[in-house]
């Protein structure tokens, strides 16, 4: 028997429309092995101020009020992985001029923590501050604190 001629078109059609609509997978890892996750970009969890850091660079005591003669530290912890990354702090009076800037490149594999500070020889004026923290030249955040 001879299949009708307008099937013929049809059925020669059919696999290659199954392999246009087959779904693109990814292939499995090998048996042994998990996929790798590519490691987190760093960035700032958290940050405090106080009068003194311990051996770990965490503020012993967080504080936002301070004396004329204190040293004022920042801890700024950050998280993930970073080839060279830049953190940096800007310390500013009530009126918005600027005390102190520092920065630091890092390279953290995971969580880590970093210090930084200002000190002054003479006492410090009296009023409101602020410590604007920055990880790679983007503002993380600030946080305010008196000299009294």
């Amino acid at each position: 028997m001879i299949p009708n001629r307008r099937l013929v078109p049809l059925l020669l059609l059919l696999p290659a429309v199954a392999v246009g609509c087959k779904q693109r997978q990814e292939p499995a890892p090998p048996v042994g092995e998990a996929a790798v996750p590519a490691p987190a970009a760093v960035q700032v969890a958290s940050f405090d101020l106080g009068k003194a850091v311990g051996p770990d660079m965490k503020v012993v005591a967080p504080s936002t009020s301070f004396g004329v003669r204190d040293t004022i530290y920042v801890s700024i912890a950050t998280t993930g992985s970073s080839a060279a990354a830049t953190l940096a702090t800007r310390w500013t009076f009530q009126d918005g001029q600027v005390v102190h800037e520092d920065s630091r490149t890092i390279a953290p594999t995971g969580p880590a923590v970093t210090e930084f500070h200002i000190m002054n020889p003479a006492p410090w004026p009296t009023g409101d501050y602020k410590v604007e923290v920055l990880l790679d030249g983007v503002s993380a955040g600030t946080k305010d604190f008196t000299v009294k």
